[in-house]
């Protein structure tokens, strides 16, 4: 059975968890929306060094650490849940603007922009 190769999922909380881990057998990537009001939460996280006027792009990429670090942002605590579960799978993580965490497996690269 061949891979979805992009599934995406509206990020709930919680109960997103046990859908994210069921997916990880089932598609090549997984991006995780975030609701839009994080976008500036998440850019203030991973891009401290930022002027304060810069126009607030996320791109971060990392393996399933990068989720502890984002999952200190009030609303995305849950993403902690996730952490152990794609270390196992050592998965990569890239956290880009408009909100999305993107998952990808590693014998899967992404494709081409």
């Amino acid at each position: 059975m061949k891979n979805e190769p992009v599934t995406r999922v509206r990020w709930k909380g919680r109960e997103t968890v046990p859908q994210v881990s069921r997916l990880l057998a089932s598609a090549e990537q997984i991006e995780l929306e975030l609701a839009q009001g994080y976008n500036h939460a998440l850019f203030r996280k991973l891009h401290p060094e930022a002027p304060r006027a810069s126009v607030e792009q996320v791109d971060k990429s990392g393996n399933a650490e990068l989720l502890n670090t984002v999952s200190e942002i009030t609303g995305l605590e849950d993403l902690v849940l996730l952490v152990e579960i794609l270390r196992e799978e050592a998965v990569s993580v890239h956290i880009v603007s408009p909100p999305t965490i993107v998952i990808q497996a590693p014998h899967n690269p992404p494709a081409a922009a």
